[in-house]
């Protein structure tokens, strides 16, 4: 029997309003929100972040004990400030490793506003 993740949820972006992040009014940093039915001990969850700016982010944790959802992500702001332009956007989304098998969210696209 395989180890299998149900399907995923997208991440959230906590600042975003109606899938907008005025990046201005961050305050250093963002965060990304991932939930997860029935994690166990041992997943790698890696969040990706990939700008329309040619600006990338990843970050993962392991989980070594019971976690309780949201897990949340610390994004550094200059991800979605360098080089921002009208227009532009951010793709989130994670992964969810377990036992060698790896299951990927939907991706979360969010308009950068300055």
């Amino acid at each position: 029997m395989t180890a299998q993740v149900n399907a995923l949820a997208k991440p959230v972006l906590k600042e975003a309003k109606d899938d907008v992040l005025f990046v201005g009014k961050l305050e250093g940093v963002a965060h990304g929100l991932v939930t997860y039915e029935n994690s166990v001990v041992g997943d790698v969850v890696a969040l990706h972040v990939k700008t329309s700016t040619g600006n990338d982010f990843e970050t993962h944790l392991t989980l070594t004990s019971a976690t309780s959802m949201p897990l949340i992500f610390v994004i550094p702001k200059t991800i979605f400030e360098k080089n921002l332009v009208p227009g532009a956007n951010a793709k989130l989304h994670y992964s969810v490793t377990r036992a060698s098998n790896v299951s990927a969210s939907p991706v979360l696209t969010v308009r950068l506003e300055p």
